[in-house]
């Protein structure tokens, strides 16, 4: 069980972002905003304090936006307090979230000293020409430097976010971004297929035909070269979009993707506790506000019955490759999915989408291309 912390400022929104950030504008403004903010979420940890009890928690997630676009001082004591306040097992896995062009050796030092010992950065491409294209400000060569400067700081698991399908990019283009990624040996990728999320910059110029994006085909060709090649050089495809060294699995996405409890904090942040799934305020100073008078502002919050988290455990849990074990489902609910699902397993078994595997229902080949139509087939 984990504790997800969303900090929501950008330098700048991405061309193809839809995740809730604000742009960082007047400095002077964005510090006292971040400080109001940060006291925001000390309260809300101690809210949920309460609540959670004495169950042990073992990763921390610190997400966004661009938690590093904050001074590493001001991250650096947030963690410490949120480590210290709640009852985190020995050696939980500390995760931030960084962008390349954002990190200093010193920065670096600050948050492994927190207690940071896994990094996500978002590399995204190596092309500078595509990381132009798609408004982000880093360059390919500040890539390596933020690794080195992260591993130096001694934090050696290193997770780097790559994208494929965006506009103009070919596949030689994708097959250079993987090997210049596995050039500065991280512990875990993770390659993302881009999704034009409505309303997006993207989006709207691909509607208008400004831009062009690789057909359908090309995209799964590049998702079949990522498997072809990182399982080659030694990472396990664990789940649909993530490859990783043995042992080291991105422990609080696989919170989500076994659809266990976890506490969300700051503005627009999703939580799951005691079978209520709540999504805070999104906008910054609703937020605030709600917090200096020591209360939850919800954007939406829902009880989730029994047979909806079914639903939900069989739906995310069938992006993990190995799948979701029989006997794991029935210690949970005190059924077979066999009992729940007997349809929608046929059918996805006569179609050659999942297969039984050591009592694990899992995706095949064929069913990794159609994961939507896997894990849909779960849902009402």
């Amino acid at each position: 069980m984990g504790i997800y912390v969303h900090i929501p400022f950008c330098e700048k929104k991405c061309y193809y972002c839809d995740f809730h950030s604000v742009v960082v504008g007047d400095l002077t403004h964005f510090a006292k905003v971040t400080d109001d903010y940060l006291i925001s979420v000390r309260k809300e940890a101690l809210y949920y304090k309460k609540q959670w009890g004495n169950k042990s928690l073992s990763t921390l997630f610190i997400g966004g936006g661009t938690p590093t676009s904050l001074p590493p001082q001001k991250l650096a004591s947030l963690i410490r307090f949120i480590l210290h306040e709640f009852p985190f097992a020995e050696n939980p896995e500390v995760t931030i979230e960084a962008n390349p062009h954002t990190i200093h050796l010193n920065d670096a030092k600050i948050l492994a000293s927190a207690g940071v010992n896994r990094v996500s950065i978002g590399a995204q491409s190596f092309q500078n020409n595509l990381l132009q294209s798609m408004g982000r400000l880093h360059r390919s060569d500040q890539i390596e430097k933020s690794v080195l400067r992260f591993k130096e700081a001694g934090i050696d698991n290193v997770n780097l976010d790559l994208m494929f399908g965006l506009p103009e990019q070919t596949i030689n283009d994708w097959k250079d971004t993987l090997m210049s990624a596995l050039s500065l040996k991280p512990t875990h990728l993770s390659c993302y297929g881009l999704i034009l999320e409505p309303g997006t910059p993207f989006a709207i110029w691909e509607a208008k035909g400004i831009l062009r994006f690789p057909t359908d085909d090309d995209q799964a060709e590049m998702f079949e070269i990522a498997r072809e090649v990182l399982v080659k050089s030694g990472y396990e495809h664990y789940e649909i979009s993530n490859f990783c060294k043995p042992r080291f699995e991105a422990r609080h996405n696989l919170l989500y993707w076994m659809n266990m409890p976890f506490i969300g904090l700051g503005s627009g942040a999703t939580g799951y506790l005691n079978r209520r799934r709540y999504t805070n305020i999104a906008k910054i100073s609703e937020y605030i506000k709600g917090w200096m008078n020591d209360c939850p502002i919800y954007e939406r919050e829902s009880l989730i019955s029994e047979k909806q988290e079914m639903d939900e455990t069989m739906m995310v849990g069938m992006r993990l490759l190995q799948g979701v074990s029989e006997i794991d489902f029935m210690e949970r609910y005190g059924m077979s999915f066999f009992e729940v699902y007997p349809l929608e397993i046929e059918g996805l078994l006569n179609k050659g989408l999942v297969e039984l595997v050591n009592g694990k229902l899992r995706v095949t080949k064929q069913g990794l291309y159609l994961e939507n139509m896997v894990s849909g087939a779960f849902l009402p």
